[in-house]
């Protein structure tokens, strides 16, 4: 995702010139990855050597997630290990108040702002997202560190699991329609309210167009996220074969926009 991508990319961060994008993971992996999505320089940081920039974003996914939150054990066997994790880097002044107050850095320190993990998984070009979160609030950091780890890890496809009353839903869409898949495999802990997506990454001009939210909407059904009845018919039936998706920008007042596509 390089062309149509670019020049929004540039934008981005020539509107936020503290911001710097870096990956953390292990060395073996850096032959295999694009250091420079869409344009934008990444530099990589060796897992091995860098213990402290570890320990700081394992501290901001626990603040961002609570007793959900990675282990230590997981972040070094199941993200660093296999993969990288995209990091938007800044001056730690720029951080929400928690953040600030729970890494303990000076105003003008190096902190993460912002970071993405997608998993690789057995079928080729498919990632799962994992993990996405954001301590720079009003600048569309999400949806860029999101963005722009996939293309560093040349994802085709991803695949992730959110909730339809997650306001997260509106950054998924950045990247364009979600299509429904189905029930989350092996049960979730918010599993009445909570599904999996699928995003095709393959067509760079129609995730450019929704990086701008400039995809023409098409006519789509608004569902309440509190209707779990009608949410889960549509699983039901997604996973019965219905190619169903929620479009940009997936949420509005309380209410999921799906569409049907047919043929």
């Amino acid at each position: 995702m390089a062309g149509e991508l670019a020049p929004l990319a540039q934008a981005f961060f020539a509107a936020n010139p503290e911001l710097s994008l870096q990956a953390l993971g292990s060395g073996v992996h850096v032959p295999s990855l694009d250091l420079a999505p869409a344009g934008i320089p990444v530099t990589h940081l060796l897992a091995e050597h860098n213990a402290e920039l570890a320990r700081q974003y394992l501290t901001l996914n626990q603040l961002a997630f609570g007793g959900i939150g990675v282990p230590r054990w997981v972040l070094s066997d199941l993200y660093l290990l296999p993969g990288a994790i995209g990091l938007l880097r800044c001056p730690a002044r720029l951080l929400k108040a928690p953040a600030r107050e729970r890494l303990l850095l000076a105003d003008e320190e190096l902190a993460i702002g912002a970071a993405c993990y997608v998993a690789p998984s057995l079928t080729p070009g498919l990632f799962v997202g994992v993990s996405l979160f954001s301590f720079l609030p009003g600048r569309g950091a999400s949806s860029w560190v999101k963005t722009l780890t996939l293309g560093m890890v040349r994802a085709k496809r991803l695949r992730g699991v959110t909730q339809w009353d997650n306001p997260a839903v509106r950054v998924h869409t950045r990247l364009g329609p979600m299509r429904l898949v189905g029930r989350v495999p092996g049960g979730h802990d918010y599993d009445e309210r909570t599904f999996v997506y699928e995003t095709d990454l393959g067509d760079e001009a129609r995730v450019a167009q929704a990086m701008a939210r400039g995809e023409e909407q098409a006519p789509a059904t608004r569902i309440p996220v509190t209707d779990l009845v009608a949410l889960g018919s549509l699983l039901d039936r997604a996973e019965a074969g219905a190619r169903l998706e929620l479009v940009p920008p997936g949420q509005d007042a309380g209410h999921v926009l799906v569409r049907e596509l047919h043929g």
